[in-house]
């Protein structure tokens, strides 16, 4: 499938959508991502169209990963698209006869799952869904009837194409839903942590710039919630809603990567690290845990009343 003008396209294919179909090389919220974190030139690299090809990319099947299985089959279940997935009835892959069916799945074009991993996945969804049905507001969200799985949203700006793939849109493209699984807390109090390191609000800005000029009439009304559920028991939830100070984050970091991806596209120079040599500063948070073990140790010296006849080598001595 091709997309070869600006718009909302509903049933595109997942390996067609990550081919890039659109007539010129597109910059998508991951790729903005790898360039603001690294650089350009990395950018450029994990491009479909654009990437440098170094040998015959033909590894063995990648080591399985049980925390992105069942993150793709809770994904699958509960949008009701997404990679077809193939149960191995295996305790794990260690087996010739494990090995020979993951080959096969992957051959056949479908995502292997051991059994174990696809019976959580489905714990998984269901209590996705019993928890989604008591928080307000969010009894729809991903029910059928109610709006529409892995839509894909195109714009060209001045020649620089932009796509992105949303989980869930609401018919009037008023709700913004994406699911998210992990190994780590969903918690209220974790999940801002979560948001920078996966950098939700940038890929938020970026549905909302394209929605924007796809759909005017919605700019400034939409929302966009973030469903954060954990991996393992007792499989909790929490519903994440970008705030406007996250977006108008989200929103510079995508325009500063569009005018520097677009100045890369027509200079043909894509940089990487800076070439010179660089002084790295310490995050806070390591020099004030280094100061804080300072003061403490020397509140402890302070109090300390050591007896004479103690010796702490007596200790090692038994």
């Amino acid at each position: 499938m091709k997309i070869d003008k600006p718009g909302i396209y509903r049933g595109v294919e997942a390996d067609h959508y990550f081919a890039d179909p659109t007539p010129e090389p597109s910059l998508t919220q991951s790729l903005c991502k790898i360039l603001i974190e690294q650089s350009p030139l990395h950018a450029r690299q994990a491009h479909p169209r654009l990437a440098e090809t170094i040998g015959d990319d033909d590894d063995e099947a990648e080591k399985y990963d049980a925390a992105k299985a069942k993150g793709n089959a809770a994904h699958a279940m509960m949008l009701g698209r997404g990679k077809t997935m193939a149960i191995i009835d295996h305790p794990n892959f260690k087996t010739k006869l494990a090995k020979e069916a993951r080959a096969e799945a992957v051959a056949g074009g479908k995502e292997p799952i051991l059994v174990k991993h696809w019976d959580i996945a489905v714990r998984m969804v269901d209590a996705a869904r019993w928890q989604l049905a008591e928080i307000p507001y969010c009894q729809d969200a991903f029910a059928a009837g109610h709006g529409d799985a892995e839509v894909v949203i195109a714009n060209c700006e001045d020649g620089q194409w932009l796509r992105s793939m949303i989980d869930w849109i609401t018919p009037d493209l008023a709700e913004v839903w994406d699911l998210k699984t992990s190994g780590m807390s969903a918690s209220p109090y974790a999940t801002g942590k979560l948001m920078a390191s996966a950098g939700w609000h940038l890929q938020a800005a970026m549905h909302e710039r394209i929605l924007d000029e796809l759909d005017p009439k919605g700019a400034g009304f939409r929302k966009f919630r973030y469903v954060c559920q954990e991996n393992e028991p007792p499989f909790a939830l929490t519903v994440n809603e970008i705030g406007e100070g996250a977006l108008t984050i989200g929103r510079k970091q995508v325009d500063y990567a569009i005018k520097a991806w677009r100045r890369c596209v027509e200079t043909d120079i894509w940089p990487a690290y800076p070439l010179r040599i660089i002084r790295p500063e310490l995050p806070a948070w390591a020099e004030n845990s280094w100061i804080d073990r300072e003061i403490k140790e020397y509140e402890a010296e302070q109090d300390a009343k050591p007896r004479k006849d103690f010796n702490p080598a007596n200790l090692m001595a038994g």
